[in-house]
This record gives structure tokens, C-alpha cells and sequence, in this order.
């Protein structure tokens, strides 16, 4: 269980959030960003990313991307704030409990908080909350309407811990990047049980770790089976360091758009698979 405050952001990059996952291919509305550093009272705008280990925060440089937490409300900030580096939260009120201690969502990890203000610097577990999920609260399993309107969000402390996806239907989905060709291969893979930890991809008979893009959690660039780069065969790891589904190997072939001079314009290009 984790202790912090929470934040609210309205969407992601266009292109996608820290994990590297499009908008139109996170699972949920309800999404929230990690704390990149865990760096109290730095503020510094150019810390490095990956984050080396000392600075290094909840975000785990992406290896908790595509998991599940659930968020339960705790006291009420009295005023406002704009959390200003060095300046604290709640300054100028106090905390307090009201009707809507206790309420609580679920929501996947998207996102990434490195700002360099108090609560993404000094907030050790502090959480950013996309903003449609203030008003999908519930508490005793009714609704508690929309906290930011009603004037009772002010960055809430909060409690939060990780969790296996609620109501998990099927099995990953995977799709090649923006750019991607026959010399450049970047797979987003998402509808993750558990998250992910890494990914392997098989290359002439031989498994081989596949590099993570930056600290793109769910971004992958892998290399074909073959000389011919016609197919390609990945098997994942989650975010307890297991292999996902026993190990289950899922192949697909190059998409049309992958060309020898020719690539993927689109955002995300979903592929179709068989698995053993």
C-alpha cells in the first residue's frame, strides 16, 4: 500500500504517454501517470530519464507500465494549491475528512510524472489522476459524482496499491509503432494481465532480450526470426518477472506497411497472431 497526494492531468501526448501507448489503444478512460524521480526537494528541469538508480522513482523507469492500481480517497486539502516547488502541500489549510473518504476507482498505469514541482518531486507516491476519473469515484458501490465540480478535490491525499486488471477478457494485443519499416521494427504490446517486465523475441532459433524504447514501458524494438524478416515470434515476462501465460510464444508477420522503402504512418499498427 502506498501513502501520497494526487494530481489530475487532462490526456496524454498525441503520440502517447510515458509508456509509449497511443490514446486510442489505453484500455481504460481511467488512467493515471507514476512519479518518474524520487528526488525530495529537487527541482531541477533536466534530471536524466532513464532515471539512474539514487533519483530513481515509483515509475521504475517503465517497468510498471500496464498495470492496474486501485485509489481510495483519504482528507481533504481546505485550500487550493499550485504546488510550486519548495512551497509544500496544503499550504495555508489543513487536512480533513468528509463524506467522500473511502471512495475509490481503478485505473492502468499510462503515464509518467517527472514535472519539476512539489507533488512529481517531493511526493514520494504521489499519483497524477486523469481527469474524467474524478467523477467515476464510488463509494459502497454508488457513485460519488464528479469531486473537482463539487469543489472537493484539491489534490486529495490518497492510498493506493497495485492490482491484477479487474474483469481480464483475452489475451495481449500487439501493434508496430509510428515509423515502423523492415530495418526498424518497434512493437507497442498492451491488455496486459499484469503489466510487463520485458520482452523476447526469437531471432535464427536463439531468444533474445528485446530493448525497451527509452522508458517506454509498453515499447519494445525486436528483430525478425529469419534473414528474410518476413515473421516475427515474442514471448513476454510481467511485472512479477514471470512469464506471461507459461511462456506462451505469439508470431506474426511483417504488416504491408513495414516495407523495404516503405513505412507505418499511422500511430499504431495492430498485427494479427498465432501462439504455441
Amino acid at each position: 500500500m502506498f501513502t501520497g497526494v494526487a494530481t489530475h492531468f487532462d490526456k496524454t501526448g498525441d503520440a502517447g504517454g510515458g509508456c509509449g501507448v497511443p490514446p486510442a489503444q489505453i484500455e481504460s478512460e481511467d488512467f493515471v501517470a507514476l512519479n518518474v524521480y524520487d528526488v525530495p526537494d529537487n527541482f531541477s528541469p533536466s534530471l536524466p530519464r532513464p532515471a539512474p538508480e539514487a533519483l530513481k522513482g515509483v515509475w521504475n523507469n517503465g517497468l510498471n507500465c500496464g498495470r492496474w492500481v486501485e485509489i481510495k480517497l483519504g482528507d481533504f486539502c481546505t485550500i487550493a494549491n499550485g504546488g510550486a516547488a519548495g512551497q509544500g502541500i496544503c499550504r495555508g489549510g489543513a487536512w480533513k475528512r468528509d463524506k467522500f473518504n473511502g471512495a475509490t476507482v481503478k485505473a492502468i498505469v499510462t503515464d509518467s510524472c517527472a514535472d519539476p514541482n512539489e507533488w512529481c518531486r517531493s511526493d514520494r507516491n504521489h499519483l497524477d489522476i486523469a481527469r474524467s476519473s474524478l467523477g467515476r469515484f464510488t463509494l459502497n458501490g454508488s457513485p460519488v459524482g464528479d469531486l473537482e465540480r463539487m469543489g472537493k478535490w484539491n489534490n486529495r491525499r490518497i492510498e493506493w496499491s497495485f492490482i491484477p486488471a479487474p474483469d481480464y477478457r483475452g489475451d495481449i494485443k500487439i501493434g508496430l509503432a509510428k515509423d515502423a519499416s523492415k530495418w526498424y521494427s518497434p512493437v507497442v504490446i498492451t491488455n496486459l494481465p499484469n503489466g510487463i517486465r520485458g520482452v523476447e523475441y526469437q531471432e535464427n532459433g536463439t531468444w533474445k532480450r528485446a530493448q525497451m524504447t527509452g522508458d517506454n514501458g509498453q515499447r519494445y524494438e525486436i528483430q525478425p526470426t529469419s534473414a528474410a524478416r518476413a515473421t516475427f515470434t515474442v514471448r513476454i515476462t510481467d511485472a512479477h518477472g514471470k512469464p506471461l501465460n507459461d511462456g506462451r510464444e505469439y508470431s506474426f508477420k511483417q504488416p504491408s506497411c513495414a516495407g523495404e522503402s516503405t513505412r507505418c504512418d499511422g500511430l499504431y499498427t495492430p498485427v494479427s497472431y498465432t501462439t504455441s
